[in-house]
């Protein structure tokens, strides 16, 4: 109907705005409006209507819509590298304009772990950027999934993996040893089982090659409690319900924890904390002093407890004991 339309009044296929792009591609990359609507903070029906424009606009019917997702047309596959390509130039005009900042000043999105963020982000690192850089603000942005940085989900992430080569550079600031930890009214009791009769936690976003999976998969361990996050899972433990495979540092934060020690050696592995951003702005002010300070403090991560870092005046050698 869209093309019958087009022909009959004359116009030429048109795009009106950048935001016709935006939408577009949010439903080519969920396939659902209402998933879209999410990313884009909008609601479904304006989606719906903002496509059903741009068909309008361009004289062809884009997606077919379905009860709960859209089908791309052909017309819809044939616009999606143009589409892609745009979206590239917009996000570099965005990076580009920002080099001209002379002070760190504006909004910084830090994509990170709910963990990370509640026990070191929060409390170490914001209070001493927001005193030094009053004109400064951050956002953020908690989740297991992976932000998209060069889509600008974000403008700096904490990954447990390296970046990979391309628009993307980072830093590796700590390594930080995987332990057995357990509540600390429990480290007696639990001292004296074997490791496949611990009783063991985990939690059901964990990959399969993740260090975690490949330590409980040697044991042949069932775990008797599963959590849909690690925050969860720590809880759990710190009420002596189970035990976790976890960073050993996290018995810095979390002083009801302790590291268990067992007769049987078992290698848990590590995993490696990168601190990653866009070359484009790596040296816009705003983001290199955040990058710097995110560096500075989780690199001590890697070390022996500072006593300034230790709350409740507890010091310990975080991945030696």
């Amino acid at each position: 109907m869209h093309n019958c339309m087009a022909k009959q009044s004359g116009r030429a296929p048109s795009l009106s705005q950048w935001e016709d792009v935006r939408y577009f591609l949010a439903v080519v990359r969920h396939r659902s409006f209402s998933a879209a609507a999410r990313e884009l903070a909008s609601d479904p029906s304006t989606v719906s209507r903002r496509i059903a424009v741009l068909e309008d606009s361009l004289g062809s019917t884009l997606f077919e819509r379905g009860a709960r997702t859209v089908r791309l047309t052909p017309n819809a596959e044939a616009l999606i590298e143009p589409a892609l390509a745009a979206e590239r130039a917009m996000l570099l005009i965005e990076d580009t304009a920002r080099r001209t900042e002379s002070e760190p000043r504006g909004r910084v999105r830090i994509a990170l772990t709910e963990g990370l963020a509640q026990h070191v982000v929060v409390p170490l690192v914001l209070p001493e950027l927001f005193a030094s850089y009053p004109d400064l603000s951050v956002e953020v942005h908690t989740s297991d999934a992976v932000a998209d940085l060069e889509r600008h989900e974000a403008d700096i992430a904490l990954r447990f993996f390296r970046p990979a080569s391309g628009e993307l550079v980072g830093r590796r600031v700590a390594r930080l040893p995987l332990a057995i930890v357990c509540a600390s009214s429990k480290k007696k009791a639990f001292g004296k089982l074997r490791l496949v009769d611990l009783p063991w936690t985990s939690y059901e976003l964990s990959l399969p090659d993740m260090p975690e999976s490949v330590a409980l998969g040697r044991l042949g361990a069932r775990p008797r409690l599963v959590c849909s996050s690690v925050e969860t899972q720590l809880a759990a433990v710190r009420a002596g319900l189970g035990v976790a495979i976890a960073p050993a540092a996290f018995v810095r934060a979390l002083p009801e924890l302790e590291v268990l020690s067992v007769a049987e050696s078992i290698d848990l592995g590590e995993l490696e904390l990168f601190v990653v951003t866009r070359a484009s702005i790596r040296r816009v002010p705003r983001i290199a002093v955040v990058y710097e300070a995110l560096v500075r403090v989780l690199h001590e991560l890697d070390e022996p407890v500072p006593a300034r870092l230790s709350k409740r005046g507890r010091v310990a050698q975080i991945g030696r004991e």
